[in-house]
């Protein structure tokens, strides 16, 4: 009777466990079945095309935004940066490419040349400004929150500058274009790398020394010290990474609107950490899985898609995320506290 007991009592345990551990899967799975219901336009060829590509531009930004709140920070500079690194590449790209005589830009904000060298450089810039982030926090001891939020007023600001205001437009730029608008086995290709990326840093975290010091780094740091990790320079890392993946979204973004825009990314730094905390990354550190991050970015993505379809205005689009976000964190917090 006692052993029946005890078998019943593991297999609910295991049960138990099974549903936590799969419970972003089972959300997914009932609001895929909600959008069928709710809209017969929802499976339709255009609408899921438009959800992978709204999925990829907000996955990226949440992976980066992961990795360094896995590190117990966070990161407000991504939005901003998904405008100023193409703005800057593409005024750099300009001053660069006239010393050989070539003109970029024509008729005031149409650029027409130089796509390389752009794309190159809007990389390397969102990165750098990443590490700057980063080397700031960890050098002048200043919290992330402050260091990073500075960050996005200073670039919206330069991104004015630079651009005067006005947008730019790619639509006369060769091969502009395709990173957001070509399919593979009509599959996005942009969602393709989303997905690439995303595999790479699961990899990388679980199976490698990067992931090991990058969960040290942010679940004990004191302890990370002793045993010899060098925790500043993890937390750099991870700030480059995150402004590499806005920059990689970045791309994403401007090639799908063939334009580049001093507002893109406004308000997206919100929804990455919105992400995060739902796929299960705290702001504690060293706690959650990109994996989470990446079906929290479909289930999030999906919901708004399906509050779109259904009519909702913006205003309460933005209600039902606040409450999302907070109802996940309590969700998480209660859950660490009956493990513990």
């Amino acid at each position: 009777m006692a052993s029946d007991t005890a078998s019943f009592n593991g297999k609910s345990i295991i049960s138990i466990k099974f549903i936590k551990d799969n419970m972003l899967v089972f959300i997914l799975f009932l609001e895929l079945i909600m959008g069928v219901i709710l809209s017969p336009v929802f499976l339709g060829k255009s609408n899921i095309y438009s959800i992978l590509i709204n999925l990829t531009i907000f996955g990226l930004l949440a992976i980066g935004q992961s990795l360094v709140m896995l590190v117990k920070e966070i990161d407000l500079s991504v939005g901003a940066i998904m405008a100023f690194g193409p703005i800057a590449a593409i005024a750099l790209s300009k001053k660069i490419l006239a010393v050989s005589g070539t003109e970029i830009i024509v008729g005031g904000n149409y650029v027409v040349d130089g796509l390389a060298l752009i794309v190159v450089l809007v990389l390397f810039i969102s990165a750098l400004i990443g590490v700057l982030n980063g080397v700031i926090r960890v050098k002048a001891q200043v919290p992330s929150l402050i260091v990073t939020l500075g960050m996005l007023y200073v670039l919206s600001g330069l991104s004015y500058i630079l651009s005067g205001g006005y947008s730019l437009y790619l639509t006369n730029l060769e091969g502009a274009k395709w990173l957001g608008n070509t399919k593979l086995a009509s599959i996005p290709v942009n969602f393709i790398l989303f997905l690439t990326v995303g595999v790479l840093v699961i990899l990388v975290l679980k199976y490698t020394k990067v992931g090991h010091r990058i969960y040290s780094t942010g679940g004990n740091e004191k302890a990370a010290i002793y045993s010899g990790i060098n925790t500043k320079f993890w937390k750099v890392i991870a700030f480059g990474l995150s402004g590499l993946c806005a920059g990689i979204s970045a791309l994403v973004y401007s090639s799908r609107l063939e334009s580049v825009e001093t507002i893109q990314g406004s308000g997206y730094e919100l929804i990455s950490i919105a992400i995060a905390v739902i796929g299960g990354i705290t702001l504690e550190g060293g706690r959650g899985k990109i994996f989470g991050t990446i079906i929290a970015s479909a289930i999030l993505c999906i919901m708004l898609n399906i509050l779109s379809l259904v009519g909702l205005i913006a205003w309460y689009k933005t209600i039902i995320v606040g409450l999302i976000i907070i109802g996940a964190a309590s969700q998480h917090a209660f859950s660490r506290r009956t493990t513990e």
